[in-house]
């Protein structure tokens, strides 16, 4: 009976984050006098976001990557390849490629995929084992990557540190995948899945009012704002696309589309940020901190769409 309101709670919930998700940004803007204090509780909350949304799954279920070659390399060259290329025209259309608010759409575009590929993944029905193999190798092979496409595109660089990257990676994804994987091993209580989803669901809603908190406290709300908001708003949309599409071309299954769409549509703006700050000028960070504003409204778009099409 619990279990079965449980589960009646999770999916109303799922059905509401198209609303909540825009009520979280509102709660974000007027919560951006003192919610920027509690950044320090944004790994912790990864981390038991990341732990409730693996639960349930086995080593066994790890043994399908041996599967995935054409799907991860069509993956991969489409986060390497694809989506520097939308940046840059969207940059060369809009501002030019070397104009400040441009090379902060192409910051965005070298920026490692987002763990929430994997939440989104385990929230929408897709292939969480992919989203975690996908996830983990993009970000051990950006430090590697991004600056070479910043140099490309650009003609100049930035350098950040493998090893705070990885450390990042090891904490928000490996430690709790593995220690939930361990744990369901050993005791396997299926009927807790409904209480973890709704509790990575509430932090992910979390996440998004401290990020739009964080974001909003440094964006100025003038006319070339909303310039780069839609600007943004057009090459989020069409990396989710793309997403879509290297799935399609792929001959993927459905939870490997899924998966696919959020890869190449969530990233990773906190290391975008810091490629721009790092290398570039303040005004590139306005593309990085709207990016934050599309990329969860545009996943609930997307999780709504999987769903009516799987119903």
């Amino acid at each position: 009976m619990r279990e079965s309101w449980l589960n009646s709670a999770n999916e109303a919930l799922s059905s509401a984050l198209i609303v909540l998700i825009p009520l979280s940004f509102v709660a974000g803007y007027f919560s951006r006098s003192f919610m920027p204090s509690l950044k320090w509780t944004a790994p912790h909350m990864l981390f038991t976001i990341m732990f409730t949304s693996v639960w349930t799954l086995t080593f066994r279920d790890f043994a399908q990557v041996k599967n995935y070659g054409k799907i991860f390399l069509f993956g991969m060259t489409g986060q390497f390849i694809l989506l520097p290329l939308v940046a840059f025209a969207i940059a060369s259309l809009f501002y030019g490629v070397g104009a400040d608010y441009g090379v902060g759409h192409l910051c965005v575009a070298a920026s490692p995929a987002a763990i929430s590929t994997i939440i989104w993944s385990s929230i929408t029905g897709g292939d969480i084992v992919l989203a975690i193999v996908l996830v983990g190798i993009h970000v051990l092979a950006i430090p590697f990557f991004a600056p070479f496409m910043l140099r490309l595109f650009l003609g100049k660089s930035v350098h950040f540190s493998l090893m705070a990257l990885f450390v990042k990676l090891m904490w928000s994804v490996f430690i709790p995948t593995v220690l939930a994987v361990v744990l369901y091993e050993f005791f396997p209580k299926r009927e807790l899945k409904p209480a973890f989803a709704i509790w990575a669901k509430l932090g992910m809603l979390y996440m998004i009012v401290l990020n739009t908190s964080v974001a909003f406290s440094s964006v100025p709300l003038t006319l070339s704002t909303f310039k780069v908001f839609f600007s943004v708003g057009l090459q989020v949309v069409l990396s989710y696309v793309m997403g879509a599409l290297v799935g399609f071309l792929t001959g993927a299954n459905r939870k490997q589309r899924i998966t696919l769409s959020y890869f190449m549509g969530m990233k990773n703006n906190g290391a975008a940020l810091v490629m721009a700050l790092s290398g570039f000028s303040l005004g590139a960070t306005l593309p990085v901190a709207l990016t934050i504003m599309w990329q969860q409204p545009m996943a609930s778009v997307f999780d709504r769409i999987w769903r009516r099409k799987g119903s």
